[in-house]
């Protein structure tokens, strides 16, 4: 009897999948940081507070899950914060405070910005230019196009239902939260639920073995950048809905942190290894060291730091963790 325990309990650990492990792993220290952060400065914490840091996560959640996607791949989208904040121009733009072209200017704004990504894959694809060099030269791109386009400068207000709804409550809850949770299911039956994400799984792991199984790599690399380019329009759009206007800019700060936030909840920059429940949760860390050390008094160029640490930490984890596989 005993031996026979012996034996299910370590198969029953070998069922969960690596992503599951490590996202209920990052979700220990996002409440251990909380924790922490409550220590430090005893006002941090309140409901108040919590629903503050995930109603403006909505945009890295986001933009983020597109990060990710990419990264499953073992590629990287530097284009993301130009694409959003496009996203967000062309959105006040057409829709100029009046919700009356609301029906074609979301769809034209999420068509160009989808566009925008499959540009991407397709020079990834087919002229097998690398993620980071293919990214980014599209990105300044896209930039040097808006800005020519726009003169740099501001738009006019966005449509006051998409400002409404980032700042709306149902069932006293925020929309914003409601939108993550929705989010979060969608997102996580696409990746690990549906052919196509567990291809994605395959092609990171091993992209000779995903030749020889013949899976469509040019295909699925070109959708995980067009997703991508989705997601940032999608994040850009809400943005500026929150911020009820638009800069040609305000997509650059959340650039980085959608690369962070994906690695600390457990990617591999390798690819083959991620799932969106880390990611939400690696959002999750970021929003709370920034609001924590927000109130801790710390300087922002302490906060870059700490962040700076933290990525370093989790890609460090990420090398070891394949070294002993």
């Amino acid at each position: 009897m005993n031996q026979e325990a012996s034996y299910s309990s370590p198969q029953t650990v070998r069922r969960l999948k690596p992503e599951t492990v490590t996202a209920l792993a990052v979700l220990v220290a996002a409440a251990v940081l909380i924790l922490a952060m409550k220590m430090l400065s005893p006002s941090f914490g309140s409901w108040g507070q919590i629903a503050a840091i995930l109603t403006t996560s909505i945009f890295l959640v986001v933009a983020s899950y597109g990060q990710g996607l990419v990264i499953l791949l073992g590629g990287i989208d530097l284009s993301i914060g130009v694409i959003m904040s496009i996203a967000g121009m062309m959105i006040a733009e057409l829709t100029n405070g009046s919700n009356d072209a609301l029906l074609w200017a979301v769809p034209v704004t999420l068509v160009s910005c989808v566009a925008a990504g499959l540009v991407n894959g397709l020079g990834i694809a087919y002229l097998k230019i690398p993620p980071f060099i293919m990214t980014l030269a599209m990105g300044t791109t896209f930039f040097g196009i808006a800005l020519g386009l726009t003169a740099g400068s501001s738009q006019k207000t966005v449509a006051p239902d998409i400002q409404a709804l980032l700042s709306g409550t149902l069932a006293g809850l925020p929309i914003p939260i409601l939108l993550i949770v929705g989010f979060l299911a969608v997102g996580s039956l696409f990746q690990g639920h549906t052919a196509e994400g567990r291809k994605l799984y395959a092609i990171g792991s091993s992209l000779g073995a995903a030749r020889v199984a013949g899976l469509p790599i040019e295909a699925l690399t070109i959708t995980a950048y067009g997703i991508s380019g989705l997601c940032a329009g999608l994040a850009g759009l809400l943005l500026a809905g929150y911020s009820s206007g638009a800069t040609l800019d305000m997509g650059d700060p959340l650039l980085m942190p959608t690369i962070a936030a994906v690695v600390i909840g457990g990617a591999s920059l390798s690819g083959g290894v991620g799932g969106i429940a880390g990611t939400v949760v690696g959002v999750l860390i970021i929003g709370v060291l920034h609001n924590g050390l927000n109130l801790s008094g710390v300087s922002p160029f302490v906060q870059q730091v700490i962040i700076g640490v933290v990525i370093a930490l989790a890609v460090t984890f990420d090398t070891l963790r394949r070294k002993e596989n």
